[in-house]
């Protein structure tokens, strides 16, 4: 009994239990959604908003310039000295504002354009990106507001922030994908991040103020020339990466056929949702472990691989033994074919979440070329191998490609670490 006090009464116990509650949450939500658009979408529709997600991606971390991580690492280290932590939000709060502004007018013009390339040839969700581009600049500040609780290590506000946001979002989604279906679809992930933003203002409304996020006075260069190693890694992973992805959904759609695209973008929602217990309590508990303090990392990764991969193994096993029960439950007749999908799909995604400590390790240790080499080999593998089995074998081929990519990365980290695991 005493063991199993300690271990209950250990933070990263206290903040798993919470997180995974948050994640609980989440995929009852997410199921929710994803049997909204099965019904009122239908597998084309679900492909577009895939791509729509894709490309989203790619216009955020494009206009967060990799500083997300930064924040948080700069938040954590200068959050008891109150001039430097002024400083820090300045510049980080200026440099968004110009980014996330100059996007907006990017949006606005190119809107005809973007919507021909991400939807099929098809110019009318262009009103879309118009309304992407009112919020945008509110869509990266939530995430610079998530980052700021994040470095000061409240861990607990993080989760209560997404708890929130995610169950007003929810309401919004449905409704929207029930009363204009695709479009709806589309513009309900277009203002979700809006929730995210006004409730973590109400969180940080007592630790730090406008006029220090917008303090040109306070604004500091030498605070941006140390941001160029997460710039560059953000550019490989966050704006490169998106980018791939976002050719392989394209790739997938004219290969395999649109409704081959939303099963595989159906299978893709699936994995994102038991993936965010992995993502969220490494970017919750570990990473502003690793920022304040990199010397231990031997007894953080066989922490990490001791306490969470197991639990994670256990239950991709049990989704892939309620693989039929979970697509009649959260789509329809015309997701059948993804069972076959689930095998590849879930040891790629356990080989992912074995390698994404080592890929935090880098960019906590700001380990930039280290970094940028591994994420551009992975790319290259990905979507070189997707393409490849996609026209070898069809939609079966990106999942297998997914699991190959994911091990070969796995195996470099690995190589790349073993003296420090040693």
């Amino acid at each position: 009994m005493s063991e199993i006090r300690k271990i209950i009464q250990q933070p990263l116990f206290k903040i798993t239990s919470l997180n995974s509650i948050h994640i609980l949450l989440k995929l009852v939500f997410g199921f929710i959604t994803s049997k909204a658009l099965a019904i009122f979408v239908g597998a084309n529709g679900m492909a577009f908003v895939g791509n729509f997600r894709a490309f989203l991606n790619v216009v955020e971390n494009f206009s967060l310039l990799g500083i997300q991580n930064a924040i948080v690492k700069y938040v954590s280290e200068y959050q008891h000295d109150k001039v430097k932590l002024k400083s820090v939000l300045a510049t980080f709060g200026l440099l968004l504002l110009v980014s996330s502004i100059a996007m907006s007018l990017i949006l606005i013009f190119g809107a005809n354009y973007l919507s021909k390339e991400i939807f099929h040839h098809s110019e009318i969700y262009s009103f879309v990106f118009y309304i992407l581009a009112i919020v945008f600049p509110l869509y990266v500040f939530s995430t610079f507001c998530i980052s700021v609780v994040n470095g000061f290590q409240e861990y607990k506000k993080v989760i209560y922030i997404q708890i929130i946001s995610s169950s007003i979002a929810l309401l919004f989604s449905v409704f929207l994908i029930y009363y204009y279906n695709t479009f709806g679809a589309l513009l309900s992930l277009v203002l979700a991040p809006v929730f995210v933003f006004f409730n973590s203002l109400f969180y940080l409304r007592n630790a730090i103020s406008f006029s220090d996020v917008f303090s040109i006075a306070s604004f500091d260069f030498s605070v941006i020339k140390n941001l160029s190693e997460y710039v560059l890694m953000a550019l490989v992973s966050g704006v490169i990466g998106s980018f791939v992805l976002l050719e392989i959904r394209t790739d997938v759609i004219e290969i395999t056929g649109l409704k081959n695209a939303g099963i595989y973008e159906g299978l893709q929602r699936i994995s994102s949702y038991y993936l965010l217990f992995i993502s969220s309590i490494m970017s919750i508990y570990f990473y502003p472990k690793l920022a304040v303090n990199n010397s231990n990392i031997q007894v953080i990764v066989f922490n990490y691989f001791k306490t969470i991969i197991p639990v994670f193994t256990l239950g991709l096993v049990l989704i892939f033994l309620l693989r039929k029960f979970i697509i009649q439950v959260l789509f329809s007749t015309e997701f059948e074919t993804m069972e076959s999908l689930f095998l590849w799909q879930l040891v790629g995604d356990l080989l992912k979440a074995m390698s994404l400590i080592f890929g935090t390790i880098l960019i906590a240790t700001k380990q930039t070329k280290a970094f940028i080499i591994t994420e551009i080999v992975s790319l290259f593998i990905m979507y070189f191998s997707t393409n490849w089995m996609l026209h070898a074998i069809g939609i079966n081929g990106i999942v297998i490609a997914h699991t190959f990519t994911y091990f070969m990365y796995l195996l470099v980290l690995v190589i790349y670490f073993r003296k420090k695991l040693s």
